[in-house]
Order: structure tokens, then C-alpha cells, then sequence
């Protein structure tokens, strides 16, 4: 695990999208790493732990997205190992459906897809809506959907504030989803996940594959 993140990184580092792209695909085939560990033991921490200093260095913005360009790329070349791991964990696809989106204003949405993707391997439907989702917008289309889950991903602390007001305008819209929060910007607050009105907390991506079994709350 520690020789393909180091690979991982340097080729992120160097910005060489094919050698990125390939360590983890290669990774996959081998069976040397599952998906999900992939997701969150590799690319999750590639992204969070680089540093740059955006007041000197005026290129920080542009090699941010670089880096999450390519890690885009990764996870798209692996959905069929997706759904691979759903069928290996004797997880059919289900009639139930989840979306999964971010709040308004909030434009980090690699952590959401991420979760989307979990939720696939967990049987559920998922529909991944993405960055920056118009409220009004999702709350038309989640009277046709119905969803079991809204799962709301929020990377920058000073969207929380959003989140609630997001969270508290699907609630008056009625419906029976239950709402599930998680991302970067609960981990120096772990319980504000309660303030913001949601019904569930994901502390680590994984309890998505025990919702449902009263193992999460």
C-alpha cells in the first residue's frame, strides 16, 4: 500500500496523468489494493495533504486543479471495479436511491463522488449531482426521486451555514429522505453535524456499507 501512494504521489507531483493513472489501475488489476482503499487511503490523502502557499506562489490555484483533474481521471477508469466490488460483496443494485450532492457555493466535489460511488457498492442507486447544486433546483428533482438518502458532502467550514439552511428547506419540502452529512469541514466539529439539522454523521466513508443495518447513527 505505502509503494503505490508513494508512486501515486509522485506521479501526481510531477503532474504525469498516464503514470497516475496507470499505478492505480495496475494497483486494481493486481489485486493489490481494494477500491474503496484506494479512495480513501490514497487518492483522499494525495489531495488533503498537499500544501502550497497561495498568497507567494500564483500557480497554487492552477496546480491545484491539475491534481484534481487527474484524480478525476482515476476514479472514472474505476467504476468498473465499482461495480465489481459490489457483486463481490453479494450486493445487487436496489430500488433504493440515494443522491448525493454538495451545498450551495460549496465547489469540492471529489469527496461527494466518492461517496456516490461507495453508496453504488453498497447496492444502492446512486445519483451523484455534484458541486454547487441549486436548492431549488434539487428540491424539484427530488420529488420525482424519492430518495432513501440525501448525503450532502461539505469540504469548506464556511459552508456549514449553507448546509443547514440546505438541510432545513428539504425538510419542509416533506418527503421521507433522511439526510447524511460528512466531509473535511466537520472534522473540528464533529457534533455540528446535530446543528445542521442532519440525520445521519459519517465519520469514515465506509459506515455506508452498514447504513441501513442500525449500525450508524
Amino acid at each position: 500500500m505505502n509503494d503505490i501512494k508513494s508512486n501515486f504521489i509522485s506521479a501526481l507531483d510531477s503532474q504525469d496523468k498516464e503514470r497516475a493513472v496507470m499505478v492505480c489501475i495496475e494497483s486494481l488489476e493486481s489485486g493489490n489494493v481494494e477500491v474503496i482503499d484506494l479512495y480513501l487511503d490514497i487518492l483522499a490523502p494525495a489531495l488533503r495533504s498537499w500544501d502550497c502557499d497561495y498568497v507567494s506562489d500564483r500557480l497554487c490555484i492552477w496546480n491545484e486543479h491539475i491534481r484534481s483533474s487527474i484524480v478525476r481521471t482515476v476514479m472514472e477508469c474505476c467504476f468498473p471495479y465499482i461495480v465489481k466490488k459490489r457483486r463481490d460483496n453479494g450486493s445487487e443494485k436496489n430500488d433504493q436511491t440515494v443522491a448525493v450532492l454538495c451545498p450551495p457555493e460549496e465547489y469540492h466535489e471529489i469527496g461527494a463522488r466518492m461517496i456516490s460511488d461507495i453508496f453504488t457498492i453498497a447496492g444502492y442507486n446512486s445519483i451523484f449531482v455534484g458541486a454547487n447544486t441549486p436548492l431549488d433546483t434539487f428540491l424539484e428533482a427530488a420529488k420525482k426521486l424519492s430518495p432513501m438518502y440525501v448525503a450532502i458532502s461539505v469540504s469548506n467550514y464556511y459552508n456549514l451555514i449553507n448546509t443547514r439552511r440546505m438541510i432545513s428547506r428539504i425538510k419542509e419540502a416533506g418527503g421521507k429522505s433522511r439526510v447524511v452529512v460528512g466531509g473535511n469541514a466537520f472534522e473540528k466539529n464533529p457534533d455540528y453535524w446535530k446543528e445542521v439539522g442532519a440525520d445521519i454523521f459519517l465519520k469514515d466513508p465506509r459506515e455506508i456499507l452498514a447504513l441501513g443495518k442500525g449500525d450508524v447513527k
